[in-house]
C-alpha cells in the first residue's frame, strides 16, 4: 500500500481549515479521500480519519477555550453519558461487512449535505435551555458517538445543530463546543481500531500534522469568514462522494 504523502498532508490540510470552521471532525470527507484516492483499505481509514479528528479537535479547541466560545458544562454533561457509544462503534465494526459501511457512510454523507446548506433560524445570544433540551441533547449526541466508532467521523453534523438549537447556543458556540467534544470521542473510539491492529501509523503522521496545520488556519480565521459558501461546497463535495462510496460499495 503506497501512497503520495505530499498530497495526503495537502488534502488533510484543506479537511482540516474547513472542518474548524463548520465543527465537523472532517471524517465525513476524510474516509472518502483515504478510501477512493489513496486506496488505503476501510477500516484502516476509519482508523486514520479518527486519528486526524483527534488532532483536529485538540488543535482547534486551544483557540476556541482562549476564547472562551467553549460551553465546558454542557460538553462534559454530554460526555460523560454518551463516551460508551463511541467505543460500541468501534467495536461493532469488525461485524459489519465492507458493502454495509460504504452504503451507511453514503447516506450519512447525503444527509449530511442537506443539513450543511438548510437555511437555519440563528441564535443571537445563549439562553437558558428547553426543558427537556438537555435530554434531547443527550439522546442525538448518543447518536452521534455510535457514529464516531462505527463510520470513522466525528458526529459533529449532529452536535452543532443540537447544541444551537435543544441547548440554546449560538452558532459559534456551538462549533467550538462541538469541536472540544469531538476529540475525546474519537480518542475512545480509536481503542478498538488500535487493539486489532487497524491503524495505519506510517500515514498518521503525514495526515495528522496534516489536519493539525488546517485546523490552526481555520481557528484563527473562525471569527473571519463567511461559512455560508464554505458550507456549499462543503455539501457538493460530501453528495460526490456519497456517490463514490456507493459505487464503491456495489464493487464489493
Amino acid at each position: 500500500m503506497t501512497a503520495n504523502l505530499p498530497l495526503m498532508f495537502a488534502l488533510c490540510a484543506a479537511v482540516g481549515v474547513l472542518s474548524s470552521l463548520i465543527g465537523v471532525g472532517g471524517g465525513i470527507l476524510l474516509v472518502p479521500i483515504f478510501t477512493l484516492l489513496f486506496k488505503v483499505p476501510l477500516l484502516q481509514a476509519l482508523a486514520l480519519s479518527l486519528c486526524c479528528v483527534l488532532a483536529t479537535s485538540v488543535t482547534s479547541s486551544a483557540k476556541y477555550l482562549s476564547s472562551g466560545l467553549v460551553d465546558i458544562r454542557a460538553a462534559l454533561s454530554l460526555e460523560i453519558t454518551t463516551l460508551i457509544f463511541s467505543y460500541l462503534g468501534g467495536r461493532a465494526v469488525s461485524w459489519i461487512p465492507t458493502r454495509v459501511l460504504a452504503f451507511a457512510f453514503a447516506a450519512i454523507l447525503a444527509i449530511s449535505a442537506v443539513a450543511l446548506i438548510k437555511p437555519r433560524k440563528e441564535i443571537v445570544g445563549s439562553s437558558a435551555p428547553s426543558k427537556h433540551g438537555y435530554l434531547l441533547a443527550m439522546l442525538a449526541s448518543s447518536v452521534a458517538r455510535s457514529m464516531v466508532g462505527l463510520l470513522g467521523i466525528g458526529g459533529g453534523i449532529i452536535l452543532v445543530p443540537v447544541l444551537q438549537f435543544s441547548l440554546r447556543k449560538t452558532i459559534k458556540e456551538a462549533v467550538a463546543t462541538s469541536t472540544f467534544m469531538l476529540g475525546t470521542s474519537a480518542a475512545v473510539a480509536l481503542i478498538p481500531y488500535i487493539n486489532r491492529g487497524n491503524v495505519p501509523f506510517a500515514f498518521v503522521p503525514f495526515a495528522a500534522l496534516g489536519t493539525v496545520t488546517g485546523a490552526y488556519i481555520g481557528s484563527r480565521l473562525f471569527h473571519k469568514i463567511e461559512s455560508l459558501y464554505i458550507k456549499i461546497l462543503f455539501a457538493a463535495a460530501m453528495l460526490y462522494t456519497a456517490y463514490s462510496m456507493v459505487i464503491k460499495g456495489l464493487s464489493q
